[in-house]
């Protein structure tokens, strides 16, 4: 089977949409339907159900998914293979691991990779999710770790088991009052979900502040030690900078491994036990 049309079945999987993964894969949204029609009859069986608002997985496409992922990995891993060859060095792979954890997650992150990439030279770099996405966008990264929702279309993404980021409600202490300002972070950063849910379930309290905006959880500390303001962090670095939680909101959001190329699938990372276990959230 043409590993190529088996990468266009993932797209459309993970889209839900032919046009989408037509345009992400740089065909012609006949081309693509001619593709996984000539897969279908291959193996015997429809893939996806076709309705007017995009597609879905039938039961046989769910299926054979994580099969077809670790066929597509495999693809990947033998042309990273083949450049190794022809180069006589082993292929770099840049990661772009997220310093909103603690160095031991990190580390703990770092050996499994090595242990599971070892074919691939691995270069590791840290930031948060939004200098992560542009990494990725850029091809400056082939993984990156990304906090949060707001995943990019066109990506290949696996969630991290275990790892997860408590997000707060937190200040300097100062109490709210007519200077008040809440610290709302742009869209592309982790945290902006969290904070349109507690502004939601606090309106009577907090909807009616002036906004300051913020494009990053460092910049977000800086701002709420230097002025009354009200910032949706984690609780980590709420804890670490000595700042006052706010009692009455606390939020999750999920981590998830981004990468350009599927080179590691949902059971890759379901082993990802660090020793001795660590707290994994943030």
């Amino acid at each position: 089977m043409d590993s190529k049309i088996l990468k266009n079945f993932l797209k459309t999987a993970q889209l839900g949409s032919l046009s989408a993964a037509a345009q992400e894969a740089c065909v012609t949204v006949q081309a693509l339907a001619a593709q996984l029609n000539k897969l279908e009859q291959q193996l015997g069986f429809r893939l996806f159900d076709r309705t007017n608002k995009g597609v879905t997985l039938t039961d046989e496409g769910r299926d054979i998914l994580p099969w077809v992922t670790d066929v597509v990995k495999s693809s990947a891993e033998l042309q990273h293979r083949a450049a190794h060859l022809r180069q006589r060095g082993a292929p770099a792979l840049h990661i772009a691991l997220n310093n909103t954890f603690p160095d031991a997650v990190n580390q703990a992150l770092m050996a499994f990779l090595r242990a599971r990439l070892s074919a691939w030279s691995l270069i590791f770099s840290t930031s948060e999710s939004p200098e992560n996405l542009a990494k990725l966008a850029r091809d400056e990264a082939d993984i990156g770790v990304i906090i949060g929702d707001r995943l990019p279309a066109g990506l290949y993404a696996v969630n991290l088991p275990g790892l997860n980021i408590e997000v707060v409600a937190a200040s300097a202490g100062m109490p709210v009052n007519n200077d008040t300002v809440l610290i709302k972070p742009l869209p592309e950063c982790a945290y902006s979900d969290c904070f349109e849910r507690f502004v939601s379930r606090y309106k009577k309290g907090y909807a009616k502040l002036p906004v300051h905006y913020s494009g990053s959880e460092h910049i977000s500390v800086a701002m709420m030690k230097s002025s009354n303001s009200i910032g949706i962090i984690s609780r980590r670095v709420a804890l670490m900078n000595n700042l006052t939680i706010l009692p009455e909101f606390t939020d999750a959001l999920r981590v998830t491994l981004l990468m350009k190329t599927p080179l590691l699938s949902d059971r890759d990372l379901a082993a990802f036990t660090p020793d001795p276990p660590l707290p994994l959230s943030a």
